[in-house]
């Protein structure tokens, strides 16, 4: 009788996961992300080197100053620069400029005294043929080579979908600067001074370039950047100080040459190139599960494969992306594997037709949101169409408010979302 009972056991065993085996199957899907392409194919449709002309207005800061209380020089600089970019996040730059300005006295250096032989005077009397400072100004002449290590911050911190028009460029560098100054009288423009000899020195600092694509020739560029200069006598003067505390400010504007987009049929400089975006932000395979009529997805980053347990039927609650206040830009990165996920079933059940929807979060006027909600919904749609969805099946609505929302969500990130489900059949 117990072998009896052991026997109908078993076989009620294999009967149920019979049953369980029908309500699932293993088919074959397209990936997503099978057309992506690699790195490397990916940055060889950008170009790398560009040349440009900048120019604008230095001003120098030692003994004497170019703007200071009473005094307020404005000169003019010029300068050429290449560059060469690594990737969308590196580069490097060589420049060179040529700069000239004029520098006064501070106000309470006015009173110092200055010989002819271009030292300052320290006793109490006042020797013949020396001026006061305040009497006195420096033109200042110099060239300067740099050598910079660009870091394009946008992308630093967010990457790049290939849209993007402006870099934000951080640059540190090493300068070799040769001066020509000479100190002359105010009033005349005389010289005064001996001419002190400055021998090629070495100095620090870094510039901060802020770059417009105008197309994907020409860039136009606005650049600022301060120099640590190691040279005590650049402005003509010779102290008792040792300091090497003298710097020197640019302010300059110009224009950037994009080369190789022309007839090699390069779309762009590369850092303008989208990121590249890793296989651990990619979903490639996912696992789903039915328990009776209710669909549980499990989403997991294993080895890249299109093979996933699937059900047959459209699932009724896909995941949905969210979207910050007041934008409808597409976090793809963020939502990898939520908009996998949604690629896939729809790849799954192509004679499905599909509503995209659009919510806004309960801030904001009725018309506003009614535009934003929409625009969430189109870009949505712009992705999935993009991996392969056919455009005429997807159907976008923006729909403003959510009002089914809970209430203590209605002014979060949930609230700011866009679905994907299947059309209402009529």
């Amino acid at each position: 009788m117990k072998l009896l009972q052991n026997i109908a056991a078993a076989s009620c065993l294999i009967f149920l996961s019979g049953m369980n085996a029908s309500a699932q199957e293993t088919i074959k899907v397209d990936d997503p992300w099978k057309d992506y392409p690699s790195k490397k194919a990916l940055y060889n449709d950008y170009s790398r080197w560009s040349i440009g002309i900048n120019g604008g207005v230095p001003f120098f800061a030692g003994d004497f100053r170019s703007v200071t209380k009473g005094n307020g020089y404005w000169g003019g600089m010029v300068g050429l620069q290449g560059g060469y970019q690594f990737n969308p996040l590196f580069g490097i730059r060589l420049s060179v400029d040529y700069a000239a300005n004029k520098a006064g006295s501070r106000d309470y250096e006015d009173d110092f005294i200055l010989m002819p032989n271009a030292e300052t005077y320290y006793n109490v009397d006042f020797p013949e043929g020396a001026k006061y400072y305040k009497e006195l100004r420096s033109d200042i002449r110099m060239w300067n080579f740099g050598l910079n290590f660009e870091v394009n911050m946008f992308n630093l911190f967010r990457r790049s979908d290939g849209n993007r028009r402006w870099a934000l460029l951080v640059a540190p560098g090493i300068y070799m600067q040769k001066f020509s100054t000479e100190v002359e009288e105010k009033g005349s423009g005389n010289r005064f001074a001996d001419k002190l000899s400055n021998k090629v020195n070495l100095g620090l600092g870094g510039d901060v370039a802020l770059r417009y694509r105008i197309n994907k020739h020409l860039d136009a560029q606005l650049k600022g950047g301060m120099m640590w200069i190691n040279n005590n006598k650049f402005d003509g003067i010779k102290t008792i100080c040792n300091c090497k505390r003298n710097t020197m400010f640019t302010a300059q504007v110009g224009l950037v040459w994009k080369i190789g987009n022309g007839k090699s049929g390069k779309k762009d400089n590369i850092m303008y190139a989208p990121g590249y975006l890793p296989m651990w932000k990619r979903a490639t395979k996912t696992v789903t599960k039915v328990v009776h009529d209710t669909i549980y997805i499990e989403q997991k980053v294993l080895e890249k494969s299109p093979e996933v347990v699937v059900c047959k039927g459209f699932p009724k609650d896909l995941p949905a992306v969210y979207f910050e206040r007041g934008k409808w830009k597409l976090d793809t990165d963020k939502y990898a594997r939520e908009l996998f996920t949604i690629a896939k079933t729809l790849k799954e059940n192509p004679e499905v037709q599909i509503d995209i929807c659009g919510y806004a979060d309960h801030t904001g006027g009725e018309a506003i949101n009614k535009k934003v909600t929409l625009k969430r919904a189109e870009a949505l749609k712009k992705f999935l169409v993009k991996v392969g969805i056919e455009p005429e099946r997807l159907h976008t609505y923006g729909l403003g408010k959510d009002m089914t929302i809970e209430k203590e969500l209605r002014y979060t990130e949930k609230a700011r979302r866009g679905e994907v489900k299947e059309k209402d059949k009529e």
